[in-house]
């Protein structure tokens, strides 16, 4: 059986999310929705909808963030598999049936991941709209001295990973993520903990979902976007100082403006960095100040000196 974790806020759009699941061809799994919060409406909702199919059940926690709610769903979780994604998203209509197929296909791997396909903008607004292409690899970490090809990433937003690749790696890190105060890279993270354990994680534009409701419009929404992801940033920069990570280096420090205007020639959106190497040196410094690395790779404040 495949368990669903979705961490939500989202009342308008966690329908058309859960629509999607019910409407799988594959009809062995259940679906945990982790309401965030005192939205009633979002409560209602899928209370609604648990009513009419006991396979969805709600979770509410009053706190925020996408790390602990996926925690507190992983922790109820009764699948040998456990997939996530997002309540702005929707799922292919074969997303179910592939995650069993690359699992059953190849059984060493610990964590399957797809393409976020984002939704197209409106007019000529600004917009912004998270979403990941992914490369076919199979990323088996000590065969290939623990450097992945160019090209591979994965994110949150549809990823699957066993249940002993999770018991392995532990829970997400509940200080990284939308909700807290470093709002991204708790996937990236996750990733990297993955890694130096050598689980391997499989790639593959076959796994679809798409990102429906995802499309942020507005210049205040745009900016916002990406400070979250700059702070995200600069934490994990920091706790890849405290970790001793070989990538340390190569994704931390702050771009000069030469550099920033080189990147630029390359890629246009790189001009963005004038505005983001703010937040991720802030990023850095506040989570360098004040947490440290706990049991397990994850980050823990800081005990106070009397």
């Amino acid at each position: 059986m495949i368990s669903i974790c979705v961490g939500s806020v989202r009342s308008g759009s966690v329908g058309a999310l859960i629509e999607s699941i019910v409407r799988q061809p594959e009809q062995d799994w259940e679906l945990i929705v982790v309401a965030q919060g005192d939205d009633q409406r979002l409560l209602d909702e899928i209370s609604r909808r648990s009513a009419i199919d006991k396979r969805i059940r709600l979770i509410h926690m009053r706190q925020f963030g996408r790390s602990r709610a996926l925690n507190a769903g992983i922790a109820v979780a009764q699948g040998d598999i456990i997939a996530f994604t997002d309540d702005d998203c929707e799922v292919s209509s074969d997303w179910l049936l592939t995650i069993k197929k690359c699992f059953y296909q190849e059984r060493e791997v610990g964590i399957l991941a797809g393409d976020l396909v984002p939704n197209r903008a409106k007019g000529i607004a600004i917009s912004t709209c998270p979403a990941a292409h992914t490369i076919e690899y199979i990323y088996r970490p000590s065969e290939v001295g623990y450097e992945a090809p160019g090209g591979f990433y994965w994110i949150g937003g549809n990823v699957a990973i066993r249940r002993d690749a999770i018991e392995k790696i532990g829970p997400f890190d509940e200080y990284l993520g939308v909700g807290t105060e470093f709002p991204a890279c708790e996937d990236v993270d996750y990733g990297l903990r993955a890694e130096e354990l050598n689980v391997a994680t499989w790639t593959t534009p076959q796994l679809r979902v798409f990102h429906t409701y995802g499309r942020r419009y507005g210049l205040k929404s745009f900016l916002k976007h990406h400070r979250g992801y700059a702070l995200g940033q600069g934490a994990l920069n920091a706790k890849l100082e405290m970790w001793g990570h070989r990538l340390v280096n190569a994704w931390g420090g702050t771009p000069s403006n030469a550099r920033i205007i080189r990147d630029s020639l390359k890629n246009p959106s790189a001009t963005l960095k004038f505005y983001t190497r703010k937040y991720r040196e802030e990023g850095r410094k506040i989570c360098a100040a004040k947490y440290e690395l706990g049991p397990g790779r994850l980050l823990k404040p800081k005990q106070q000196k009397a």
